[in-house]
């Protein structure tokens, strides 16, 4: 992930492990090492029109309250299932989302949530098909 931070738009200090794990438990799931690795790296990233959600950080929460979980909830009170979680935002109303496995493990494919729709659709297999197409 480290060589693919630089496409980054913001360059922002990453989430300690121990809030990514603080999250992770919140959500009753287990990010992928693409997904928690990028976290790590740059808080709150972006990539062409997408702006990942940050993960909330303890020390800096006025700039980390509009947080994954937060926008999860959201997302789910306006139709999102609850097998997915939402992760970024193109100012539009839709959604990048990550869907949670059968085993509480949060798969790799990054979905597209159409606040229109209501619907998921897998748009990359990965972070890093993501980041190269932007």
């Amino acid at each position: 992930m480290e060589r693919y931070v630089s496409k980054s738009t913001t360059q922002k200090n990453g989430a300690p492990l121990a809030e990514v794990v603080k999250l992770e438990r919140e959500l009753g799931a287990q990010f992928s090492s693409q997904y928690r690795e990028l976290v790590q790296l740059v808080n709150a990233t972006e990539f062409g029109e997408w702006l990942f959600f940050p993960v909330k950080d303890s020390q800096n929460l006025r700039k980390t309250y509009d947080d994954v979980a937060r926008n999860t909830k959201l997302a789910r009170e306006n139709g999102l299932s609850d097998r997915f979680v939402a992760i970024a935002d193109d100012g539009t109303g839709d959604l990048l989302c990550l869907r949670i496995g059968d085993s509480k493990q949060i798969l790799e494919e990054i979905y597209l949530w159409s606040h229109e729709s209501g619907k998921c659709e897998q748009m990359y297999s990965n972070l890093v098909e993501l980041i190269m197409e932007q």
